[in-house]
């Protein structure tokens, strides 16, 4: 039985002019053409009469994609082209073969679908490589695929560029401004994230301080972008640098940086509390007293994340242990009390004035307490009070920052890929991924990126 079946490719519908013929051999489409035939003439705009004649004749094999069951290679053969010009010089030319590459020796779809594995699903050249062999039929090496990437945003606008055509696309009037630590480095990598959820930049500084952090955001500001809100954590470099870049432009500190600073100090006063707990227990004399004492600090230890957690995010029982601990460990009561006056703050008050009426219930809380995580929380309140609060008196200012979401896809990138190698590379991929996030590029068509306006 003999089954035909129709095989397009990008390739295919752009040599159609070659006459190219399909078979089946040895397990393999293979798909033969030859670029001699092409009408070089029309082509050059010479003459009828012009002879064109090869040297160097040569057959070689080139990867394609494959949904069959199996590999499709094309099998071009070509030559060294030349002819005689009107004055009796010789031209010499090689055909080109639209659609691959005669040194990648595989189609182009074929290599740019392998870097936008590597970069949009964020898989390493090895996983690409797998992956390329199992589903496509392609082999490639983990080399060839790092080398592609580089040859792919080689080909695209610069980091400026990219940003230029973002904000042609859509205004970016607020950023998203955060760090991320590299793996396995010690420099900053300083990240800003658009209101319309784009990575805008992730540009890597020695140290996170103004004089480092000030370049970064005048050159932002040179590529055009207009902010009026950043989003930042409580980094008073960041205060300081945009307040001498983007004097007029609004600040509010993160939620989350917000919590995370308190927490931590309430924290080290919930293990010194445990602590005490424990080594009283240990020394206790009275043998019930001291199992009693243990216990408390046993189970205080299993459940010592509840007690930080929002009652809307407890689950019945988890609000019935910390009942029953809090009745009876009243130090643990105080704690918890805290914990959601510091929520009140942010999570009730429709205005300025009333987040400061709640932070004044905080202070008068913990009145009685001196040189500890609650009263270095208060002070901690009190110094960023005015940026904490910033969504509550400015319209259209959110509480929270979405940077986390940009740092997670830099994060799976530099897991994946065991750490970038290079700042280049960082910048090669994150070139790619607006690229193609944003801007319109894509496997088939990877000239849809729209023209910069000046």
């Amino acid at each position: 039985m003999i089954i035909q079946l129709a095989v397009t490719t990008e390739v295919l519908e752009k040599i159609d002019d070659l006459n190219p013929s399909g078979r089946v051999e040895n397990k393999q489409i293979l798909i033969e053409f030859d670029t001699r035939k092409r009408d070089y003439r029309q082509l050059f705009g010479l003459p009828r009469k012009t002879k064109i004649g090869w040297s160097n004749e040569r057959t070689f094999d080139v990867q394609e994609l494959s949904s069959f069951p199996w590999p499709i290679l094309y099998r071009i053969t070509t030559a060294d082209g030349y002819y005689k010009n009107e004055s009796g010089d010789r031209v010499n030319f090689t055909p080109e073969i639209t659609g691959l590459s005669t040194y990648r020796k595989v189609s182009d779809v074929t290599c740019r679908l392998a870097v936008y594995l590597y970069v949009i699903a964020g898989l390493s050249s090895r996983q690409v490589s797998k992956l390329m062999k199992l589903l496509f039929h392609v082999d490639v090496s983990k080399s060839s695929i790092d080398r592609w990437v580089e040859e792919v945003a080689n080909s695209l606008p610069s980091e400026d560029e990219i940003v230029r055509l973002m904000n042609q696309q859509l205004p970016i009037t607020q950023g998203h401004f955060d760090e991320l630590f590299p793996l396995g480095g010690s420099a900053c990598l300083l990240v800003l994230k658009d209101e319309h959820g784009r990575l805008v930049t992730a540009q890597e500084v020695p140290k996170r301080d103004v004089e480092h952090v000030k370049p970064v955001l005048e050159r932002l500001k040179t590529i055009g972008l207009n902010i009026g809100t950043f989003y930042i954590d409580h980094c008073q470099a960041y205060v300081n640098a945009i307040g001498e870049v983007f004097p007029k432009a609004h600040i509010q500190h993160d939620y989350f940086h917000i919590l995370q600073n308190i927490w931590r100090k309430v924290w080290r006063e919930m293990l010194t509390y445990r602590r005490d707990l424990k080594t009283r227990g240990e020394e206790a004399e009275t043998p019930w007293y001291s199992r009693r004492l243990l216990r408390q600090a046993a189970q205080l230890w299993k459940n010592r994340y509840i007690f930080f957690t929002a009652d809307e995010n407890l689950t019945v029982d988890q609000k019935q242990t910390m009942k029953e601990v809090l009745d009876s460990q009243p130090q643990m009561s105080f704690l918890r009390g805290f914990l959601e006056k510091v929520w009140a703050i942010f999570e009730g008050p429709l205005t300025e004035s009333e987040a400061e009426e709640k932070l004044a219930e905080l202070v008068r809380y913990a009145d009685q307490k001196s040189d500890d995580g609650y009263t270095k929380s208060i002070a901690f309140l009190k110094e960023h009070f005015r940026n904490m609060t910033t969504f509550l008196r400015v319209p259209g200012v959110q509480r929270n920052s979405e940077a986390e979401t940009g740092m997670r896809v830099l994060r799976r990138w530099e897991r994946n890929h065991d750490g970038f190698r290079s700042e280049k590379r960082r910048s090669d991929a994150l070139r790619i991924y607006q690229s193609v996030a944003y801007l319109g590029w894509t496997i088939r068509n990877p000239s849809k990126l729209p023209p910069l306006v000046d």
